[in-house]
């Protein structure tokens, strides 16, 4: 397209020194100056819808972040588990991040039996017997526990003098849910 302009004496003198000043040419300015007219009325059109769409996400996120069952408002239990078990510093959790979280749990809403083999189940499991073992290791000497050496047996000794009853998944989940 090819488009000419009339330009007043006293304009075409600051264009051309302006052109001067930045070593292009007259045209090319023009140019430059329409593309970047067009561009930024573009964007500003674009970008308003941007920013409500972010500033509803962020908002959704900061919501799910208040009310999840694994977040303390910092940092997210079933990442910081993860993070603990490959050695990696935890991050702490940020709304973007929350607001896809596909194992998002409202605190809200009345507790929902979904089955016994459900991954979150495991990963609180995990997250209990982690959280037992911290405890152990930092204020054992304090509680006043004393950790039981393992039995050597010997040729002659076939009998085991003690039993120990385990704890099963299901009485420490129901220990957690009424702590």
């Amino acid at each position: 397209m090819r488009l000419t302009i009339d330009i007043p004496p006293d304009i075409e003198k600051k264009l051309i020194a302006k052109c001067e000043e930045a070593g292009i040419s007259p045209s090319d300015f023009v140019i430059s100056l329409l593309e970047w007219y067009f561009l930024k009325r573009k964007k500003s059109a674009q970008s308003s819808e941007v920013y409500e769409l972010l500033r509803v996400a962020k908002e959704n996120g900061e919501m799910r972040i208040k009310h999840c069952k694994y977040s303390d408002g910092t940092y997210c239990a079933l990442e910081v588990f993860d993070d603990i078990v490959s050695e990696k510093e935890p991050e702490p959790i940020t709304p973007f991040k929350c607001l896809f979280c596909p194992y998002f749990v409202d605190k809200r809403k009345a507790k929902e039996k979904i089955g016994t083999a459900d991954v979150k189940e495991v990963k609180v499991y995990d997250i209990a017997k982690l959280a037992a073992k911290f405890v152990v290791e930092l204020y054992g000497d304090k509680l006043g526990y004393r950790a039981k050496l393992p039995v050597e047996e010997d040729e002659d000794e076939s009998e085991v003098t003690e039993t120990k009853k385990e704890i099963s998944k299901k009485e420490v989940k129901k220990l957690l849910e009424d702590w």
